[in-house]
């Protein structure tokens, strides 16, 4: 063994030492510097200021003994250990064998001082992976929780740069590696998501299929047969040089590997910042052992984040469409409930309506007088603003039956929702001194399958709802676009906008923030036809910043052209129930008239068994019955006429019309169902439709 001794210029113990064997090495240290000790050693003194010197020294290098050797008094050092006080007149065999005891000792201390380093470094290190575990485990958010991952590895491995890739399942439902994160300090480097398969071919492939950590001096000097190779296209893009690499899988405790992190460039201070490649190859160092041990159980802990943050983002999802769930169960048996209640007074509604609009309408037409026509008109109007209201209760009930849905080209439902509009948003705004900038936008083709006058309301309440929201004027657009397979309308405005607890509630039957105006069944039919539809409705709103509702429905074939108006001359059979006393109703009365005037031969009887017989003696291109009538049930007349002639068309008139199943009606022999109160007009209308059908197809 070498034993290192050391001693101060001029001190008297040199000459002493020369007679001690040759393994013992005495270096004399220079004025004021003591750069040449690395190691253990003794330093031996002769004199309080060799003394005072060496525990100087001892303070800088804690693995140093101090051995005194002097016949005079021994130099006091208060506080502080001396290994030994040597007289030079002992043995030089017990002053040799002294020494060497002191080495030891330095050695012991030397040791002792690694161990504690060690030991505190561990500690350190120990405390930094907890602290980064617990913020791991905390963050929920999964973007917020790769950056970190990333950026605490690199802090513990004083890497400069680094990256991390997560395995999904690709477009073919293989594995990839998708690139989510990438830090650099020395340079900005912009970020661009992709892909890459997970093969040997590639470092964090090749981990990601071994399991098994990478540990690599320069990766642009890989050794000869290496499976893998650096892609060095990044370094190319930014100027960078990657040097050492340090890839590690995040492993979760079942084995399963959910990613790869690569740790790039390790640097000598965490500070540092290479400006050039030539400082990074000078500088850059091997990841050392240690840091390669830090780095695999911080990406233990980070695979146990990633999952958890999987699943919690998996069970925000999952509870978010929960409660959607319940919502949209609530709201339903909501509607169903109110639809059952409006339902059961919509019979005698209807008729009551049906009375006074066609006593209206009769009167209308006898009446001359300007007066007496303006007042007629008033309370034909309120008669159909009754009905419509009726028809908007009866929207909740989803269990009814509904016309068959055809296509519908839905921009010229855009269109008439706008012209039906119009009064509000340029008349009436005019007269009010305000202005509305309205755009309308249309896709090249907008064909959906529906009820044109059902989605027709849809939209116009939405644009009303729009309008009110602005009532000093502002900018609305009604757009439609196609996405995919479907037609996409969104009414956007720059209203006053609203909160998210309004917004929550905007489809609730009678909720409105109109205090002075409104129903509050708009928006609550709009979802229902919408929903019928197959469709769904969407909105996002902020106070303030306006509100954009779209409207999503399944996209159909384009719209076939109309078909032609039927010829005059067809024979109608008219039966009501609420016959007078020569057996004419008043409405059925109207209806004749003008029936009668499009050129056709009516002919009207007050209850089914008369219309029956008539019927078989005469024979009849269409048949209007009402559903309850004196004897035989619209029903029955409906199955009679059609036994006995299927070519002619069933029209059935009824206060329930909107709750008939117009599948189960078709199996009864109705072609069209049509509900009390009507405008003659509209009836007219529709025995054209019937007509026509029967001319050319059997109606659908």
């Amino acid at each position: 063994m070498i034993y290192r001794l050391f001693t101060f210029p001029n001190s008297t113990v040199t000459g002493l030492l020369q007679a001690l064997p040759d393994n013992y090495q005495c270096v004399t240290l220079r004025e004021g510097g003591d750069s040449v000790i690395t190691g253990p050693g003794v330093v031996v003194v002769a004199t309080s200021t060799e003394l005072e010197a060496a525990l100087f020294v001892r303070r800088q290098h804690p693995a140093i003994e101090i051995v005194t050797l002097t016949e005079s008094e021994t130099p006091s050092a208060p506080g502080e250990v001396i290994y030994a006080a040597l007289a030079p007149s002992l043995p030089i065999a017990v002053i040799t064998q002294a020494l060497a005891n002191a080495y030891v000792q330095a050695q012991l201390r030397e040791e002792q001082e690694r161990t504690k380093s060690h030991l505190a470094r561990l500690t350190t290190e120990f405390q930094d992976l907890n602290a980064i575990g617990i913020r791991l485990s905390a963050e929920r958010d999964t973007a917020k929780l790769l950056d970190l991952i990333v950026a605490k590895a690199r802090e513990i491995t004083y890497a400069d740069a680094g990256s991390l890739y997560l395995v999904e399942p690709g477009d073919s439902g293989e594995p990839m590696l998708r690139f989510t994160i990438v830090q650099n300090d020395s340079i900005p480097t912009p970020f661009k998501g992709y892909g890459i398969e997970v093969s040997s071919s590639s470092i964090a492939g090749h981990v990601a299929l071994s399991g098994q950590p990478l540990n690599l001096d320069d990766v642009y000097a890989l050794p000869p047969g290496s499976l893998f190779a650096p892609d060095r296209t990044h370094d190319r893009q930014i100027g960078y040089r990657t040097k050492s690499m340090l890839v590690v899988p995040l492993k979760t405790p079942d084995g399963r590997v959910i990613g790869v992190l690569q740790l790039i460039n390790c640097k000598r201070d965490r500070a540092q910042r290479f400006t050039s490649r030539d400082e990074i190859e000078r500088d850059v160092r091997s990841f050392p052992a240690r840091f390669e041990d830090l780095a695999c159980s911080l990406a233990s802990q980070a695979a146990v984040a990633v999952e958890n943050s999987r699943l919690y983002a998996e069970l925000q999802a999952a509870m978010a469409r929960l409660e959607a769930s319940q919502h949209s169960t609530i709201q339903a048996e909501r509607l169903r409930a109110l639809g059952e209640m409006a339902g059961g007074l919509a019979n005698d509604f209807n008729n009551t309506l049906a009375a006074i609009l066609g006593r209206a309408q009769l009167l209308l037409t006898q009446s001359d007088d300007t007066e007496v026509q303006r007042q007629l008109r008033v309370i034909e109007q309120a008669a159909l603003d009754g009905a419509r209201t009726m028809r908007r209760m009866l929207e909740f009930s989803r269990t009814r039956g509904r016309r068959p849905f055809q296509p519908v080209d839905f921009n010229q439902v855009v269109t008439d929702a706008m012209e039906l509009t119009r009064g509000q948003w340029r008349d009436d705004a005019r007269a009010r001194g305000i202005a509305y900038d309205v755009r309308i936008e249309k896709a090249p083709a907008a064909a959906v399958l529906g009820d044109r006058y059902e989605l027709g309301e849809a939209l116009t309440n939405v644009i009303v709802n729009a309008l009110d929201a602005m009532p000093s004027g502002g900018r609305l657009t009604v757009r439609t676009t196609i996405d995919a397979n479907h037609v996409v309308a969104s009414v956007i405005d720059s209203g006053f906008g609203m909160t998210e607890a309004t917004r929550a509630k905007i489809f609730e039957p009678f909720f409105t923030t109109k205090t002075d105006k409104g129903s509050g069944l708009g928006l609550s039919v709009t979802y229902g036809i919408v929903s019928r539809h197959g469709g769904t409705v969407d909105v996002e709103s902020n106070p303030g910043e306006g509100t954009s509702v779209t409207i999503c429905l399944p996209a159909a074939p384009e719209v076939p052209a109309p078909a032609k108006t039927v010829a005059a001359g067809s024979r109608i059979l008219l039966i009501g129930e609420d016959a007078n006393g020569d057996g004419e109703t008043h409405v059925s009365g109207l209806l004749a008239d003008a029936l009668s005037a499009e050129g056709h031969h009516v002919v009207e009887c007050a209850d089914g068994d008369r219309a029956l017989a008539v019927f078989d003696e005469q024979g009849f291109d269409l048949v209007i019955t009402e559903l309850e009538t004196p004897g035989v049930s619209g029903w029955d007349v409906a199955r009679i006429v059609k036994t006995a002639r299927p070519e002619t068309s069933v029209v059935l008139v009824t206060g329930w019309g909107d709750r008939v199943d117009i599948d189960a009606a078709k199996r009864r022999g109705v072609d069209l169902v049509v509900t009390k109160p009507f405008a003659v007009d509209e009836m007219v209308t529709i025995t054209r439709r019937a007509l026509s059908a029967r001319r050319q197809s059997p109606l659908r």
